[in-house]
């Protein structure tokens, strides 16, 4: 009698990949950037910084799709729309976004810091002011019921300093009263205090935003958690970018580093043992993704620091090793 034949071993369930599967069929991914209307939203302090949010999507779409990727970019007043929408699937992700327990409480996954935009000062350039401690009995002015209003206090508080309190509604108001010289200093976070140096060209030269912030406020690349696979892309085409910087890979030397002796490099271009297998990426992604927008500090400084209109100095966005608070991880598939 012959032997039975064994009962087939179950199959085990295939791995989802929503997010991910949903940009290859497309064929592009969909980018939210907030623009942080004026006026819109009070329930955060961030300025316009778009230029820089479409290179970090642009950044994750060539990683995913390879060169020459299609980027669908949809921009929203403020964060919390943005949100909505990346909860909502309108978007693939949101380029950046607070890394705040609000957010995190939402069923969304993080990217490490892509920018420190923490709160700062603008104020006329005066060499009598070296730091926000010299600004007391000052003029400060800011946008009531923001962040920055709580932070204004709980720095005063903490160092007893009394400063003039001048609050408003509006930021048009704010920025008038500031450019007639009744406010003596805005503070708020760096990107919005960069934006309002920048309104009249002709004068920003006469601003100065001080190198000392009072509250912290990273940014991060967000995704959906229900795609683990597709926030490990997002969450390693950041640190490719930080990591590119930290070994000096850039777009303009690429082609001479492809055989370059250290293993590092070479597993970031794709060579032998390289990161795309275990992401599940092509095996040049790294170098696909440098060749588009370079390292992160080509990136910064083209979109927000001396190449843009809005000449933010590095400061906290320095890599650890420059002293800064961005900390590259080695990016290595072992």
């Amino acid at each position: 009698m012959p032997p039975k034949s064994a009962a087939p071993a179950p199959l085990l369930p295939p791995v989802a990949h929503p997010v991910l599967d949903r940009i290859r069929a497309a064929n592009a991914m969909n980018c939210g950037v907030s623009k942080e209307e004026e006026d819109y939203s009070r329930s955060e302090d961030h300025g316009n910084r778009a230029a820089f949010d479409i290179d970090l999507c642009k950044a994750v779409a060539v990683a995913t799709l390879g060169p020459g990727a299609h980027l669908v970019v949809k921009s929203y007043p403020d964060e919390a729309t943005a949100l909505r929408a990346l909860r909502s699937a309108e978007v693939d992700l949101v380029a950046t976004a607070s890394l705040s327990i609000v957010n995190m409480a939402q069923d969304l996954s993080f990217s490490a810091p892509v920018l420190e935009d923490n709160q700062g000062f603008v104020l006329p350039s005066n060499p009598g002011v070296h730091s926000p401690l010299d600004l007391a009995g000052k003029r400060v002015c800011f946008l009531t019921g923001s962040n920055a209003e709580q932070g204004l206090h709980s720095y005063a508080d903490a160092h007893g300093i009394r400063y003039t309190w001048y609050p408003f509604s509006e930021a048009g108001e704010m920025e008038a009263a500031f450019f007639t010289g009744n406010c003596d200093a805005i503070t708020s976070d760096l990107t919005q205090l960069a934006n309002i140096r920048a309104i009249d060209p002709r004068r920003a030269g006469e601003f100065t935003i001080l190198p000392q912030t009072i509250r912290p406020d990273p940014l991060a690349m967000a995704t959906w958690s229900g795609d683990p696979h597709f926030a490990a892309v997002v969450y390693w085409t950041v640190e490719t970018l930080l990591a590119a910087e930290a070994l000096g890979v850039s777009r303009g030397n690429l082609a001479s580093l492809k055989d370059s002796p250290r293993p590092e490099v070479q597993q970031m271009l794709g060579q032998p043992f390289g990161t795309g297998t275990a992401l599940g990426l092509d095996p040049h992604w790294g170098t696909a993704v440098i060749d588009t927008v370079g390292n992160y500090g080509e990136l910064f400084d083209r979109d927000l620091g001396p190449k843009s209109s809005l000449r933010l100095e590095r400061g906290d966005n320095r890599l650890d090793m420059q002293g800064g608070e961005l900390h590259p991880l080695p990016v290595r598939s072992f």
